[in-house]
């Protein structure tokens, strides 16, 4: 045999037994893994475990890691979620952002009820602010209820008169939650006016109240050191004197008809307003009621003197005008005894001024059921 053909058997041979070899490793294989299924279970049971193990998986070693981080910074870090009411505490004492997401909600989710501390102030997005509503509502209670002095319009006339202009509107009672009482009520009033007061003073059986009233009694006399009658006693007491010595809870003014021939209506508006203020200086507790001056009958009317029922009117909505609806309420009676015209029911008049004395009790009503109580 040559040599060349030696040389090809030789390596004939030798890639033989390779490949008998590979042959036999592949069925080696095989075998094992057709006799032995439980170790691919093994095998893909310890893959598990390492990923999603909290206590040997790939986590534990993670967590191990960032407390180890946090030891050496320094850093407080908690994986455990912190309730919404320790929120404000910890922020605190750490001094930053904090931010809890639930666990089943993206972070960029509007819906993902994120809670967020800034300054001091813990809100939920999204949802409103509880804490700066219940403020709202506790200063919403704490403040008072305030009344509201309307004034019904009507086409005005033309007059020349010096003491008074149509002032095109008449003035309402002042819109209040107001209560019902009893006489009681009226055991710290005082009540300031004329011949209208006296009226109340003499058939309201208002005993308990005290009335500094006089016939021609005007806003500009009221605290002069002349003095107004006091009616329990009969004597003349200075108000200036009186209301500066004793406490009361309530005050009701009535004075315009003795003025409706003296100076003007802005005269007489400014003097009443330094009056109220005057009061209200030496009774800041008091409320004050600004009582509508009544209305004259039909024959009483005069167009043609400054005796009339536009100049009242004119009175009226001045005086009104210092009503605040807090401490000061203007009271307007005049509905209860007037026709519809607007002029005082003859029916109930004996001078076409002043009430029968029977008719007093119904004015007595109206004041009972226009009653402010101080909180």
């Amino acid at each position: 045999m040559s040599k060349n053909k030696k040389t090809e058997e030789k390596n004939r041979k030798k890639n033989g037994k390779k490949t008998e070899e590979k042959r036999q490793e592949k069925k080696d294989w095989k075998a094992f893994l057709y006799n032995c299924p439980y170790l691919i279970v093994v095998g893909v049971t310890s893959c598990a475990v390492m990923i999603c193990s909290d206590e040997i998986g790939i986590k534990a070693v993670a967590r191990e890691a960032q407390t180890t981080i946090a030891q050496v910074t320094g850093m407080n870090i908690s994986t455990q979620e912190v309730p919404l009411e320790e929120a404000s505490d910890l922020s605190a004492k750490e001094g930053v952002e904090l931010e809890t997401l639930t666990e089943d909600s993206p972070e960029e989710s509007d819906d993902a009820g994120i809670c967020k501390e800034k300054n001091g102030d813990i809100q939920t997005e999204n949802e409103p602010n509880n804490v700066g509503k219940t403020e709202e509502i506790q200063e919403k209670s704490e403040e008072k209820v305030k009344g509201i002095t309307k004034f019904e319009t009507y086409e005005p006339q033309e007059t020349d008169s010096r003491y008074y202009s149509d002032a095109g509107k008449v003035a309402l009672t002042t819109e209040y939650p107001y209560s019902t009482e009893n006489d009681s009520y009226f055991n710290d009033a005082a009540f300031l006016g004329d011949s209208r007061t006296l009226g109340i003073s003499d058939y309201a059986g208002l005993d308990a109240a005290d009335f500094y009233c006089d016939s021609g009694m005007t806003i500009f006399k009221l605290l002069e050191p002349d003095g107004v009658t006091y009616q329990k006693t009969g004597d003349k007491e200075d108000l200036s004197q009186v209301l500066q010595q004793k406490k009361y809870g309530k005050i009701y003014i009535m004075l315009g008809m003795n003025e409706l021939g003296y100076g003007d209506t802005q005269m007489y508006f400014e003097k009443y307003r330094e009056v109220v203020e005057q009061i209200r200086a030496w009774q800041p507790e008091a409320i004050i009621y600004i009582m509508a001056n009544l209305h004259v009958s039909q024959e009483k009317n005069n167009d043609g003197t400054e005796f009339n029922n536009i100049n009242i009117n004119d009175k009226n909505a001045a005086s009104a005008r210092l009503a605040n609806g807090t401490d000061i309420f203007y009271l307007d009676a005049n509905p209860l005894f007037t026709d519809e015209e607007g002029f005082l029911n003859a029916e109930l008049t004996f001078d076409g001024v002043h009430l029968y004395a029977q008719h007093y009790d119904v004015w007595r009503q109206f004041l009972l059921e226009h009653a402010v109580v101080p909180d």
